[in-house]
């Protein structure tokens, strides 16, 4: 029987219509990766800390200023009278003789340590006596030798490792003997699309690494990891419970920073900010507190980049791996990843029908100076 005359309409004959369809495959997920990229790359820490060999277990030798307080290592209080010269300190090596000290309100001379059980002037120049508990602190403020004096000795800070495991990551590729012979929309190459597109995909796990990785030496049953992050900077903690009182959010990120000052930290300093936190930011210092507008304006709204402190500036990179309860504040001269073995992208043994591929890399954090750095935890 014959058809209908034409012309054929689209709701006829379906089958001899041709598929439209991209030649382009979209990937929709996002594999970046800020934080590695902004502490330098996948190989960032070995400039930084000048590796001279290679290994898993990687380290790093830290030293630091002589310290500036103490406490006294008194057996039973200690009265106030001027007769109680003689106090033992609970470290006899930091303190020499002409080191002027401060104990509440009163100053105190060192003439004389023998050790660790000091000769003292009380009082010095006047100042209020106190009494001197057992565990009373002490700070040095000073230094005032007698002149002509022999050289006396002091003890010197030692020298202090910090290290971090290599951790590996890996993904099989795998293909049928059959799918390099049939055509595929969106590439040529099966096994290599696979392959290119496996590297982000380790990337982000690399990222997450660095927010919950815990260190660990690992053996033949477990695997060895890197520490990200929380496993180093545990001296400069600052809550940020109240970032979402966006009026309290510029001390607190100030308080931060305060505190790596006060530990001998300086410079300019990076923040890696979750997108959800970022935007609190932003609205805090976009609202009318901060910024004016000319009433003839059409375009409102900042992108903070920079916060000024007094203790260094804060610059801000947004990744969406990062935790949303936690902000590292991080020196970025003394933070960066180091590689064992880059990617590489190797054949396996075929065992049927298939071809295999492993994507393998190698790698680990490093932080220095854990002091430089510091931690906004519990953000809100």
């Amino acid at each position: 029987m014959a058809n209908v005359a034409p012309p054929y309409s689209t709701y006829v004959n379906t089958a001899e219509n041709k598929r439209v369809i991209t030649d382009y495959i979209a990937l929709l997920d996002p594999s970046d990766a800020p934080f590695i990229e902004a502490i330098g790359g996948l190989d960032g820490a070995a400039s930084k800390f000048r590796f001279t060999n290679q290994g898993t277990l990687v380290e790093w030798i830290e030293d630091t200023l002589a310290p500036l307080t103490g406490v006294f290592a008194l057996t039973a209080t200690a009265n106030s009278a001027t007769s109680v010269t003689s106090l033992k300190v609970a470290d006899g090596n930091m303190v020499q003789p002409g080191h002027i000290l401060l104990s509440g309100t009163e100053l105190l001379w060192v003439s004389a340590n023998s050790n660790g059980v000091l000769t003292v002037t009380r009082s010095l120049g006047g100042s209020t006596m106190v009494t001197l508990a057992t565990d009373a602190s002490f700070s040095i403020v000073g230094m005032a030798r007698l002149e002509g004096a022999d050289s006396d000795p002091i003890g010197y800070t030692d020298l202090s490792t910090n290290s971090n495991y290599t951790q590996i990551f890996h993904k099989e590729i795998k293909q049928t003997g059959t799918a390099p012979y049939q055509d595929r929309w969106g590439m040529t190459d099966q096994m290599q699309y696979e392959s290119a597109k496996s590297i982000p995909e380790m990337m982000r796990l690399i990222e997450r690494t660095l927010q919950y990785g815990k260190r660990s030496a690992g053996s033949t049953t477990t695997p060895r990891m890197m520490g990200g992050y929380q496993e180093f900077i545990t001296t400069n903690k600052a809550s940020g419970a109240n970032m979402s009182v966006s009026s309290l959010i510029p001390g607190i990120i100030e308080d931060a920073v305060e505190l790596i000052y006060n530990a001998g930290g300086a410079g300019d300093f990076l923040a890696i900010v979750n997108p959800a936190t970022y935007q609190k930011i932003k609205n805090a210092y976009d609202s009318s507190s901060y910024v004016r507008y000319a009433p003839e304006q059409n375009r409102f709204g900042t992108l903070v980049d920079r916060i000024v402190t007094p203790f260094g500036d804060v610059s801000f990179v947004i990744d969406r791996w990062q935790l949303s309860n936690l902000i590292p504040i991080l020196k970025l001269d003394n933070v960066g990843m180091l590689t064992l073995r880059p990617w590489q992208v190797e054949d396996l043994a075929k065992t049927g029908d298939a071809e295999k591929k492993q994507l393998v890399g190698e790698y680990t954090f490093c932080l220095k100076l854990e002091k430089s750095h510091a931690l906004l935890t519990a953000v809100a």
